[in-house]
């Protein structure tokens, strides 16, 4: 009797209810379902200031800010969106994956290039200051493993030891694994998650070398007299910021003030040794920089043209520098 009553219910709320479930059903599917896609929109600025900090900095007048993207999730709605607004693209994660590697992989990536690059933004600035500092580590990371590789390795694996031998270097790496037979299982000593455990790798040929199939970066850490600290958020990632980083960092170092009062945004990779980077997504950077009324738009020199064309199609009153190298970009600004 209970059971029928129940159902009696049940079937009465279904039927005065049906259409509400459908539309809520739709809408449900339509906001949570999130395809294989991003959006791209354009971005805005980061006071580095308020993300970089070194002990007894010079004051700046005005701001050094890194230029970021609009990543929107591919639900339908924002999809649908990108084919009628002019300045939303749809961008596949595809694009961004290298063989069929998932997306944990990227983003793990990202990490490493921005612990990479931050590395790198550091000495740069340092060594243009004059001012000392030590590289106390060079961590070999684990950047890609490819599909013909036999191996447990993870991308962000630190490895220190190859069969008990400890490396000190990529080109260590290589000849360690030069040395092996193909077809050799090699033991390696990793650090993964804060944690040092043991992985394997079987060795293979392939254009007449030995290979594990893992691509490796170097990854340095290091010590300075004024000590840097970087402030990031956990969803943070990439190597977009480095040149932007090594400005800010050598601002608060020097008397001189780069910015003179004027609100600077830019992107662009940096190596140790100063040189820029190409970077993707100038479109969106560039337009968040001038929605939030930058003066001044750094750029990569493999980006520049992109740059210009975007400038002069909107007529945007913005002034570009093109960035060659961490000294070419000072100068530059010096002349403003």
């Amino acid at each position: 009797m209970k059971t029928n009553k129940l159902y009696e219910k049940t079937k009465k709320f279904l039927k005065n209810n049906y259409k509400f479930l459908i539309i809520y059903g739709i809408l449900l599917l339509l906001f949570t379902v999130r395809l294989d896609y991003e959006v791209y929109t354009p971005g805005g600025l980061s006071n580095l200031n308020k993300r970089i900090s070194v002990d007894n900095p010079y004051e700046s007048k005005g701001s050094l800010n890194l230029t970021y993207v609009n990543a929107k999730k591919g639900i339908i709605p924002m999809i649908l969106l990108s084919y009628i607004i002019p300045s939303w693209d749809l961008v596949s994660i595809d694009d961004s994956r290298i063989e069929d590697e998932d997306y944990i992989d990227i983003l793990a990536r990202g990490k490493i290039d921005l612990k990479s690059v931050n590395g790198n933004a550091t000495i740069t600035a340092f060594k243009k200051a004059n001012m000392d500092y030590n590289i106390v580590k060079n961590d070999l990371t684990v950047y890609y493993v490819f599909n013909e590789a036999t191996t447990n390795l993870k991308v962000g694996d630190i490895i220190k030891k190859v069969d008990d031998e400890v490396v000190s270097d990529l080109a260590n790496f290589k000849k360690l694994i030069s040395e092996k037979n193909v077809g050799d299982t090699v033991t390696f000593t990793v650090i993964r998650n804060n944690k040092e455990t043991i992985k394997t790798g079987k060795i293979y040929e392939s254009d007449d070398s030995k290979l594990i199939g893992i691509y490796l970066t170097s990854v340095l850490e290091v010590t300075t007299d004024k000590n840097v600290v970087f402030k990031y958020k956990n969803n943070e990632s990439g190597s977009s910021g480095g040149l932007m980083s090594a400005l800010e960092i050598y601002n608060q170092l020097t008397k001189s003030d780069i910015t003179k009062g004027l609100t600077i945004a830019g992107t662009g990779t940096i190596d140790m040794d100063g040189n820029v980077g190409e970077i993707a997504g100038v479109k969106y950077k560039i337009m968040g920089a001038v929605k939030n009324k930058a003066d001044v738009f750094i750029v990569p020199a493999d980006n520049y043209e992109e740059a210009k064309q975007i400038v002069n199609k909107y007529n945007y009153k913005i002034k570009l520098i093109e960035a060659k190298n961490f000294n070419q970009v000072l100068e530059d600004l010096e002349k403003i």
